[in-house]
């Protein structure tokens, strides 16, 4: 074997190697991108997770993994914990009848802020939306003939994954979350009796 064949070798060996190792950390952090046969295709770290919408539709295409709560920013402000939490996700590109979908499902938990005793109320969650998607120059469909299971999006050929899972997030969370049973702050309804007192007293002179 002559010394430029065997550099090679040795060369394309230590590149699957790096690869490998490569390989390996994205698919820990972040996302995992695969083709509807369940095939690894290459992975796909969350950060930067970004798809041509029709493209992954087009060939059935998979991103799942887990996504860490922390990373949620749109949602920071009514979060009451995220710290050691994640959400499972997995989007799937579907074609039907001539028109393209995105499948996102999101299960897990997320602790939220209370709106009454402001303390941590546990959601659980198992989000399953069918997003029509629509081409640039291609006409929306009327609400009235959509089906109720469905909602229509624009297509994009830089599809921000994160900021689909949040926008879905947003839609899926009640609007103003409390316990079933629980009490104002003891600060609120002192500074709420002050208050009353205060107009009492106010009255009280005229």
């Amino acid at each position: 074997m002559s010394h430029e064949t065997s550099s090679l070798q040795t060369d394309l060996s230590d590149f699957s190697d790096q690869a490998g190792d490569a390989s390996s950390a994205l698919a820990a952090e972040g996302l995992l991108v695969k083709a509807a046969d369940q095939k690894p295709v290459r992975p796909c770290p969350l950060a930067v997770a970004t798809i041509d919408s029709l493209g992954f539709a087009r060939d059935g295409r998979l991103l799942e993994g887990f996504v860490p709560v922390v990373r949620l920013l749109r949602l920071a402000d009514q979060l009451f914990s995220a710290l050691d939490s994640s959400l499972s996700i997995r989007l799937q590109g579907l074609r039907e009848d001539g028109k393209s979908f995105l499948r996102l499902q999101i299960t897990g938990e997320l602790v939220m802020n209370c709106q009454r005793c402001l303390g941590g109320v546990a959601v659980p969650l198992q989000v399953d939306s069918l997003l029509q998607l629509i081409a640039a120059g291609e006409a929306w469909p009327d609400e009235e003939l959509l089906d109720d299971q469905v909602d229509a999006i624009e297509a994009s050929e830089v599809l921000d994954v994160m900021e689909l899972i949040e926008s879905e997030l947003l839609l899926a969370l009640p609007l103003a979350l409390r316990h079933e049973h629980c009490e104002l702050p003891l600060a609120a309804i002192n500074n709420h009796g002050s208050a009353a007192f205060a107009a009492l007293a106010a009255l009280k002179k005229h």
